[in-house]
């Protein structure tokens, strides 16, 4: 036990778009120790969180096993009496309709320091994506937040209703019918006042339905809308049908599972969230960088031609090259080749421009940029330690001498459930995801469709799956996203 107690945050993630946690919110958590974290908050947030950050999840739903608030409790006062910083991360805002003020109360008892980062609720946001003003200057001068939840037993005639001009439910896609019930008695409202229900706030499928009171109920039925849904009652809620902004984008509903690190695919992820899919980052592989102490002037000195095949392998390298005192200025006359644009990116991060990037992003498509004979040419490889090795061999044969430098290996993790869901588009960046995925117990008997970036990850695919499979002409980010595209294209038109 530690005499100096680490503190607690308690942070509001926002209604469910990643990007609406506060500036501060999004600093801590990336700074934390560990995020104990709820069933709302974005699994963007979590994913991306470097591996040093332990993530322990205690979702809380309703109608579904949770962790227990005591047992929350217990883990916030233990991991900050390691000294550790602790985020408790919260959908919406932490001190809204949910636990935040017990926990408070309970890590004073505990003398366990804490404070309080606010988040933006969904009972604001949802209305607003949706394009509902909750208070306008003629129709509406007061707004109240209102909890949908009875507890078990509870009557609906101990449900007490502010006094305001429209109401926001949280928590009441189950009872509905009973808090309508309750407004047409109180005689504020009328069965013609307007209603809205808005499902999926802020997130690419969320789902609007307008009425009134009267048949707000069916309409939900017809929909089949469910939790977690903001549901507004008030003449504001009318504006839905007319000052809505947002617009489905093409992706929305459609979930793609991406198998590599966020490190490596951070791009990726926000171009395919722009589009409307909800990405579930499944980072498969752990990659293990090797040590590379001799990596110094001498070491660099008798080499004409540096390839780079990945951009992990120029992450590694290059940062090795800083550790042991030297910088690229080392690498000034050497010819410098990289396989794909993302490698040639990450080279470019580091101001090296490559001297070629083939057009075919594997190892055939390197040599055939480069010239035939190749005798007098000392060449570099720097990759991972498991990799094919037509390259080397293909350089040899062209009169090169070649020296592989294994900079990282591939391990495969222990530790992970699998996220996967019937009709994912699952995207294979590599044989080693591929043989992972497969070979999973609680994956292999999902019905995915894969994506692939290449022929060589396909043939892989090709051993376990035999439905069919897209796959990208290269590893660019438009490629992949278009071949996810082109996907569900094809799968509508069939």
């Amino acid at each position: 036990m530690n005499n100096n107690p680490g503190c607690v945050y308690l942070i509001g993630a926002g209604p469910g778009d990643p990007e609406l946690i506060s500036v501060k919110g999004k600093k801590i958590l990336e700074q934390c120790d560990v995020v104990i974290y709820d069933a709302l908050v974005n699994n963007l947030l979590i994913a991306t969180l470097p591996d040093r950050i332990q993530k322990i999840y205690v979702g809380k739903r309703g109608g579904k096993p949770s962790s227990e608030q005591a047992e929350i409790n217990r883990l916030l006062v233990s991991h900050a009496m390691e000294g550790k910083m602790v985020v408790r991360l919260k959908g919406g805002d932490p001190l809204l309709l949910g636990r935040g003020s017990e926990e408070m109360e309970y890590l004073k008892e505990q003398g366990i320091p804490y404070q309080i980062i606010p988040g933006i609720s969904s009972a604001l946001a949802a209305p607003a994506w949706a394009g509902i003003p909750v208070t306008h200057r003629s129709l509406s001068r007061s707004v109240a937040i209102v909890t949908g939840h009875l507890m078990a037993g509870e009557s609906v005639e101990n449900f007490q209703l502010p006094k305001a001009d429209t109401i926001v439910f949280l928590m009441a896609m189950q009872n509905v019918d009973l808090i309508i019930k309750k407004l047409l008695s109180e005689g504020k409202f009328t069965r013609e006042t307007p209603a809205a229900i808005i499902r999926n706030g802020t997130l690419p499928d969320q789902q609007v339905i307008t009425g009134t009171l009267d048949n707000i109920s069916a309409i939900k039925e017809k929909h089949q809308i469910t939790a977690p849904a903001a549901f507004v009652v008030g003449k504001t809620a009318s504006f839905a049908s007319s000052l809505n902004w947002y617009k489905t984008p093409p992706l929305a509903g459609k979930r793609v599972v991406i198998l590599r690190t966020p490190e490596q695919s951070d791009e990726l992820i926000r171009t395919l969230y722009e589009s409307g899919a909800t990405v579930v980052p499944w980072p498969v592989l752990v990659i293990d960088p090797q040590p590379l102490d001799m990596i110094n002037s001498e070491y660099l000195k008798p080499f004409t031609m540096v390839i780079f095949t990945s951009p992990n392998g120029v992450r590694i390298f290059l940062k090795s090259m800083l550790k042991n005192g030297i910088d690229t200025r080392h690498l000034y006359g050497k010819k410098i080749f990289a396989i794909g644009a993302g490698t040639a990116k990450v080279l470019s991060d580091f101001g090296l421009i490559p001297d070629g990037v083939p057009e075919k992003y594997v190892a055939e498509g390197i040599t055939s940029i480069l010239p035939e004979n190749l005798n007098g040419e000392n060449i570099l490889i720097p990759r991972a330690s498991q990799a094919r090795e037509i390259l080397p061999l293909t350089l040899k044969e062209r009169g090169a001498s070649v020296t592989v430098l294994p900079v990282y290996k591939t391990l495969k993790r222990t530790d992970l459930d699998c996220p996967v869901k019937d009709g994912d588009y699952v995207l294979f960046t590599s044989s080693s995801t591929v043989e992972f995925f497969f070979n999973h117990p609680e994956c292999k008997d999902f019905s995915i469709i894969p994506c692939c970036i290449g022929d060589i990850t396909a043939q892989t695919v090709r051993k376990y799956h035999q439905g069919e499979i897209f796959i990208a002409e290269n590893a660019t980010v438009a490629s992949l996203v278009n071949t996810v595209q082109h996907a569900i294209k094809q799968g509508k038109d069939g």
